[in-house]
């Protein structure tokens, strides 16, 4: 028998199409084969990383690897079961056979939080559904270009003569001061904080990662890349922890009030009265590392502690209000315009380690995207926080109040033609967000109007 006739070399381009929805996966690959592309499917992120690393593998292994198998361009859905697009660009940039495949997102979400996604994922473009044959044909073709110019790049710098490397590094060494290093710092203006949490779980880091904006100071503290826990100095009374429980009807604000009083009018075991200097304020919503009776430094205890041992709220009620407050104050870093922030590898404080909430960053942040991006909308349509809202009557006379829920309801019976945004906002016991966001449906509504002056 003769040799083996070598293979003709592949011309078509093949694009792995990943998508959990049958339709979606069926129109995009008659689109890419009516333009002379090559479509392969995969139901989830999951079946799609074994294609890929099938793929890599027949183009790698052997004396003669199979060019036919390779996949040049993966098309990726952002949300699916068992592995999300997120999840799955992750698992591609962590792979050294996977890493340079250029990958384009679907998202049915608007363009600025569709910037995000490129942003936090790695992904090399992004389109956005639905969307036009023409549209996506160019996204691939750009998507094959950028990645084909970036390995020319990479090619050229390693026949460059690199400059040796300083003999100190950086992160392992102890400042003056004492204090932990200073891992990564910068100015939110430039790197956005998404983009730092998102290294972060990459990374899978631990450590505390201080944000402020020259008013407010938010510290979340990162467990292999989870967040255990946030706390804030000056960020507002929204975020104290006790609005969670009041706005969920467990306790009144007078409950909170008389907890507080009589908790500091009893003297601290063999301590003075009052907190630890290193303490977070109670209304910073973290709870101590405390046994049921008091902290192990004897300090006092705060609020969530003091909640729970009352019996007016649980253990896992606690826990929630937590993780809330924690992704909340994310939610308010997202939108901070400027500041600066810093990740030191500290060890974690009692009080993150006690929460230990493990809260997945990309469904923070993403969700935090969302919020910034409805927010412009809200704020643009509510206006000024100081305009006086009043209810319009002949609106209200001819609705069907029983549709209202019951936040939509509440709010509108503060609406009086005297109190302002606000006001309504700070007596609602809500969210700024949610508050502004029932406010503006109200407008919208046409339920109440602003006033005129």
């Amino acid at each position: 028998m003769g040799d083996p006739i070598p293979s003709t070399p592949r011309m078509t381009t093949r694009v792995l199409v990943v998508d959990d929805s049958p339709t979606i996966r069926k129109v995009v690959s008659a689109v890419l084969e009516r333009h002379g592309f090559e479509a392969v499917e995969a139901v989830d992120g999951q079946a799609a990383l074994e294609k890929l690393t099938q793929a890599a593998r027949a183009t790698q292994d052997g004396d003669e690897p199979d060019e036919a198998e390779k996949i040049d361009v993966v098309l990726v859905d952002f949300v699916m079961p068992r592995m999300n697009g997120f999840q799955l660009c992750r698992a591609i940039r962590h792979d050294e056979l996977l890493r340079d495949t250029p990958v384009v997102l679907m998202s049915a979400k608007s363009d600025r939080i569709r910037e995000h996604f490129v942003q936090q994922t790695g992904a090399i473009d992004a389109i956005t559904k639905p969307f036009e044959a023409q549209a996506l044909i160019a996204v691939i073709e750009n998507a094959i270009r950028r990645s084909t110019e970036w390995r020319q790049r990479e090619r050229s710098d390693r026949h460059r003569v690199a400059e040796p490397p300083e003999a100190t590094d950086p992160l392992r060494a102890t400042p003056p001061d004492g204090r932990s290093p200073i891992a990564l710092q910068g100015d939110i203006a430039i790197i956005p904080i998404g983009a730092v949490l998102q290294l972060l779980q990459i990374e899978a880091r631990s450590g505390l990662l201080l944000v402020t904006d020259g008013r407010s100071e938010v510290t979340i503290a990162m467990r292999r890349g989870l967040i255990d826990l946030v706390q804030a100095r000056g960020a507002g009374s929204e975020f104290r922890l006790g609005r969670y429980f009041v706005e969920h009807g467990l306790v009144t604000t007078e409950d909170i009030d008389r907890l507080l009083q009589g908790h500091a009018q009893a003297p601290a075991p063999g301590h003075a009265q009052g907190r630890h200097p290193k303490s977070p304020p109670p209304e910073s919503g973290a709870r101590s590392a405390a046994s049921k009776d008091e902290s192990p430094t004897g300090t006092r205890k705060l609020l969530g502690d003091l909640l729970v041992d009352s019996g007016r709220v649980t253990r896992e009620q606690l826990r929630d209000g937590l993780a809330r407050q924690s992704s909340e104050l994310v939610y308010e870093v997202l939108r901070w315009p400027t500041g600066r922030f810093e990740f030191r590898l500290d060890s974690l404080p009692a009080l993150a380690e006690t929460a230990e909430l493990g809260l997945p960053v990309a469904s923070v942040v993403m969700e935090g995207f969302r919020r910034v991006d409805e927010w412009r909308v809200v704020e643009a349509g509510l206006g000024s926080f100081e305009s006086v809202l009043q209810a319009d009557p002949v609106a209200i006379g001819v609705s069907d109040l029983e549709r209202l829920t019951k936040d939509e309801r509440r709010l509108l019976d503060m609406v009086d033609g005297k109190r302002t945004v606000r006001a309504i906002i700070e007596e609602s016991h809500m969210s700024s967000f949610d508050a502004c966001k029932v406010l503006f449906q109200l407008l919208e509504a046409r339920l109440v109007r602003r006033r005129v002056a």
